[in-house]
């Protein structure tokens, strides 16, 4: 009985593990594997802690293809490789059968998650880590999702040099890229920053040195760490560790935060923040908006006195004045107030602080803002008065502004008489008709006057000059001058800084009280068939643009049928000159932010204006350089204001040649795309050192036929030798996979197509390396080796 016994239990135990490998999936993704968005479908890791599928947003209209928290009712999404362009249900999403892992769109368009460029993927797996990773035949890893992370890391993930984590737009609402970013800079520094405003950063650690990482451990400790040290983050969490799920991530206020999660339950607690006061973060509520946190966890965002919502439905869009004022007109202080702030601040900032004055109260810092027609506010920190130019930004109200007071400048809002007193039913008497015929009398003065003055041009301009135009604002810190104002300040248009298809340019100071202003004026030559509220339309839409990436408009000049334009001055002249005429050429860091700085700038006019503006002439001579060398794109608004044919060269084209977008050949209506154009040929300028075509190249200094960039970079990537293209200058050959990928991008903006050109957003995240940059469609029938 006892051999029986034991035989049946091995059978027993035998039959168990037949079942159980029978009923165990395997964990990996073969190819030819697929997912289809709205089947529920997904790719778990053998743990069922992770899933890799389509993720439900907007009410379950859309999906993202990403990766999220399994086991919790929250589900909670922690990577996507679509979050721009949500997919509509029964897009798929699938490891092909040549080992690259795309996504496919209903309406057929193809996004590469993995293009097997390099080494095509033998199949797919959703690890227990939270990395979605493909490998070749070798098990070799190929590709894997923390090498592109979104808003989140993961224990066992890293941020090396270089990787940047985006917030999203909206919290759990939209998960589209939104305004903050954190990155690992190659300085050592883990930088916070409201990359859309090219801030340089509201928080960094105090690291510094090559080669640092942020590592989240599996311990749930997140440090930074290079051969030499560690820098901690983290302090601590709850225990046992492997008891709870774990996440830090880049909330949509433009904190960094490491949360948990308890298997069993419960919800997500944070145990690490950046910093305690949400308000820190830089443009949380935008331009003229001021950020509220009381109790140092929820944010409001509400507009600084006497600013109105740009967008009633989300102030955190920013603000508009509800009364435009020019604080320089004379006998304009009885036309507008200081209102003080209580607990409240502008935080110090060097490119908007005008000046300080020590050892004020509030009277005396009210008066420093009232006596400086450019100060349109004030911070009074202690007894130190620090006055604020235009735009105003960052202003708060929180816990750590407490003691603090924010000055600000606000008009006076001036009402209509009440014309009710006039038409009440009154006893006649003498006096109230003599009292009418006054008014009667004064009304018709009046009319007499306006006559007066609308046939009589000396007048018109001394009313012009004395009242109206001259200090008559439309837009953010934007005025009219009169042309006298310009005549002195540009000594009679003496001084010309150069020329370009539209008109001279004169170098000019305004003078006022102790503050010189150095500035550019550009005299329009060519007649302008708009009439003047047109124009004044598409000014006001200039003039409320704001971005480090442009320079700046501050006023114009309509007089005498004369069109002038008044710009801040940039000190180290244009790109052009800086590029090729200097005789030590700008090194390859400068050149690489350069070109990062004017992918943002076209991507701000093309995407986040409130009213797109397109370029039209995008070249190096249209892209100036200020005191800090930082690029500048001029000239954004003269597609709006000149006549369609009042832009063109002598190629009889808009544009200049070269950078000019060949669909304008077919006459076809102009896209943001002819930007995308221009922007490539001179972003390969840029990262090569030279013009996009050079006439006088001596034949014998090259044995390739590289008279034409673009098409000698095409050339020396088919045949395998792009280094021969930077072959002279050994600072790009040290750093030549960032030189490929920003070359594989250039490409990728001037092709003939425009519909197969990126736009400059997704640009701008391939020179990030935020975005997998594909084989460039020029290339796609070539031989590439």
């Amino acid at each position: 009985m006892d051999v029986v016994r034991t035989l049946l239990l091995c059978v027993l135990a035998l039959l168990v593990n037949l079942y159980g490998l029978h009923g165990q999936t395997s964990p990996n993704i073969s190819l030819g594997s697929s997912i289809t968005a709205g089947s529920n479908a997904s790719w778990l890791s053998p743990s069922a802690d992770y899933a890799f599928g389509f993720y439900r947003v907007f009410g379950g209209r859309l999906y993202l293809a990403g990766i999220w928290f399994d086991k919790i009712p929250a589900k909670t999404l922690v990577w996507t490789a679509n979050r721009d362009s949500p997919a509509e249900a029964g897009s798929t999403v699938q490891l092909t059968d040549d080992g690259h892992l795309i996504l496919t769109y209903t309406n057929g368009t193809v996004q590469q998650i993995y293009s097997g460029a390099t080494v095509a993927a033998s199949f797919g797996l959703m690890q227990d880590d939270g990395n979605f990773v493909l490998r070749d035949t070798n098990s070799a890893l190929v590709w894997q999702s923390f090498g592109s992370p979104t808003d989140t890391i993961l224990p066992e993930q890293a941020l090396a040099n270089g990787q940047t984590l985006y917030s999203n737009s909206k919290g759990t609402i939209d998960y589209s890229t939104g305004d903050f970013r954190l990155e690992m800079q190659s300085d050592g520094k883990l930088v916070l920053s409201a990359y859309r405003f090219a801030d340089p950063g509201y928080w960094l650690t105090d690291t510094q040195g090559e080669n640092r990482s942020l590592v989240f451990n599996h311990s749930g400790f997140m440090y930074i760490v290079n051969s030499s040290n560690v820098y901690s983050l983290t302090e601590n969490i709850p225990t046992p560790v492997e008891d709870y799920y774990h996440r830090a991530t880049i909330n949509d206020h433009g904190t960094f935060e490491q949360f948990v999660h308890h298997k069993n339950g419960g919800n997500w607690t944070r145990v690490w923040r950046s910093f305690d006061d949400p308000c820190i973060a830089n443009s949380v509520c935008g331009i003229y908006g001021m950020c509220t946190s009381p109790d140092n966890e929820t944010v409001t965002c509400n507009c600084i006195p006497g600013h109105t919502p740009l967008d009633p439905d989300n102030v955190s869009k920013g603000c508009h004045p509800e009364t435009v004022m020019n604080y320089c007109l004379e006998n304009s202080g009885g036309n507008y107030t200081v209102e003080v702030v209580e607990d409240a601040d502008f935080p110090s900032d060097l490119t908007a602080d005008l000046a300080r004055v020590e050892h004020v109260d509030v009277e005396g810092c009210k008066k420093a803002i009232m006596d400086d027609c450019y100060s349109l506010a004030a911070s009074l920190v202690d007894s130190t008065c620090r006055k604020k130019r235009t735009p105003l930004l960052n202003a708060r109200k929180s816990a750590s502004t407490k003691g603090m007071k924010a000055l600000i400048k606000v008009p006076i809002k001036t009402s209509n008489p009440d014309i009710r007193k006039l038409t009440r039913k009154k006893k006649f008497n003498s006096r109230a008709f003599l009292e009418i015929g006054s008014i009667i009398s004064a009304i018709l003065a009046f009319l007499l006057g306006v006559a007066a003055i609308y046939y009589n041009p000396a007048a018109q301009r001394f009313i012009k000059r004395k009242y109206f135009l001259t200090g008559n604002t439309i837009g953010i810190n934007f005025r009219e001058f009169t042309f006298q104002e310009l005549q002195e300040a540009t000594n009679g248009f003496n001084k010309a800084l150069g020329r370009g298809s539209s008109g001279k340019v004169y170098k000019g100071i305004l003078v006022l009280k102790d503050t010189q202003i150095e500035i550019a004026v550009k005299k329009l030559e060519k007649d302008i068939e708009k009439s003047r509220e047109e124009f004044m339309t598409e000014l006001k839409i200039i003039g409320r643009t704001h971005h480090k990436n442009l320079v700046r408009l501050l006023g114009f000049c309509i007089e005498n049928n004369q069109h002038l334009l008044v710009y801040e001055f940039m000190s180290n002249g244009t790109l052009s000159d800086f590029l090729f005429n200097k005789v030590e050429s700008p090194g390859w860091v400068q050149r690489v932010d350069m070109a990062l700085g004017m992918a943002r700038g076209l991507l701000y006019l093309h995407d986040e204006c409130h009213t797109q503006i397109i370029h039209c002439d995008i070249k190096p001579e249209n892209v100036l350089l200020d005191r800090n060398y930082t690029a500048k794109i001029s000239d954004f608004g003269l597609s709006k204001l000149l006549n369609k044919d009042q832009t063109r060269t002598n190629t009889n084209l808009r544009g200049t040649a070269g950078y000019i977008a060949p669909e304008w050949l077919r006459n076809v209506p102009v896209t943001t795309k002819v930007d995308v154009y221009s922007f490539g040929v001179m972003l390969l300028e840029i990262i090569c050192g030279r013009r996009h075509i050079e006439l006088n190249r001596v034949e014998e200094e090259s044995e390739e036929d590289d008279l034409f960039l673009p098409d000698w970079v095409v050339s020396c990537v088919i045949s395998g030798k792009l280094e021969m293209v930077v072959s002279h200058d050994p600072e790009v050959l040290s750093d030549f996979e960032r030189f490929e990928r920003m070359a594989m991008v250039g490409l990728w903006c001037i092709n003939p197509d425009p519909i197969l050109r990126p736009s400059m957003n997704k640009v701008v995240q391939m020179l990030e390396g935020t975005l997998e940059v594909e084989i460039a469609p020029l290339l796609h029938d070539q031989n590439v080796k």
